[in-house]
């Protein structure tokens, strides 16, 4: 492995924890149970919001921690780094193996870019954006900035910030791809949990738009309307 790797992998497994802090976690407090209790008896997003995220990020964040630890060790040559080498391989000289593969570099763009999106979300949303279904006391219909591109704009970036995750975990020359974590029965069963949850999370996310949009429409009535008819796509232009 050379040290180009580490240069350019490190960075990239930093960034893309900050941005999994971003994408997965709220910028405000939950509402009132009174701002919430109308709108979540049937939502489970609502109701698992307070320990997925949590589990999701200690997962790829040991993960990423992983291979940033391996690419370090193998750079500094310490005394320490046979030691280091050897608790994260089944065979410490895999850590060779380790490789910046596009797959990697496509799945660090989707997770940062969806993260940029959430942020700018919970900029132009301020205060009224929330992880549960609410409507705040004097809430107002937010058209402008993302969600004058498409309604759920901040969907659209948390579907691409895990998908990135993903791809980046599960790319040839990663550390879970080289280490031997998927040659051990726990190490198969971890992971494939891990990525059957996600996948359901994104089915959960992208139906999620069409109960934010009853309940905005019976809120705001024909603002509601009028937004829509001029941002008719709910997470991509032209697609849906």
């Amino acid at each position: 492995m050379s040290a180009s790797v580490a240069a350019v992998k490190v960075p990239a497994l930093v960034a893309a924890m900050i941005a999994e802090y971003i994408a997965y976690f709220p910028p405000n407090p939950p509402p009132s149970k009174e701002e919430t209790e109308k709108y979540n008896g049937g939502d489970i997003i609502s109701r698992i919001v307070s320990f997925v995220p949590t589990l999701a990020t200690i997962y790829s964040w040991t993960v990423h921690g992983c291979e940033i630890a391996a690419l370090i060790a193998q750079q500094i040559h310490s005394p320490s780094s046979s030691k280091v080498l050897s608790a994260l391989f089944a065979r410490p000289a895999a850590v060779t193996e380790l490789v910046v593969h596009p797959i990697f570099l496509l799945g660090t763009a989707m997770l940062l870019f969806g993260a940029a999106v959430r942020k700018v979300c919970y900029i132009t949303l301020g205060r009224y954006f929330t992880f549960q279904l609410a409507i705040l006391k004097e809430h107002k219909l937010v058209t402008w900035g993302p969600y004058a591109v498409v309604r759920h704009p901040s969907y659209t970036g948390m579907l691409s910030a895990i998908s990135g995750m993903l791809l980046m975990h599960l790319a040839p020359g990663g550390w879970l791809a080289v280490s031997g974590v998927l040659d051990t029965t726990a190490g198969r069963v971890s992971v494939v949990g891990f990525v059957v949850w996600m996948v359901l999370m994104m089915v959960g996310i992208a139906s999620r738009p069409r109960k934010e949009d009853r309940v905005l429409k019976a809120e705001f009535g024909k603002q509601w309307e009028e937004w829509a008819k001029k941002t008719p796509y709910a997470l991509v232009p032209y697609v849906y």
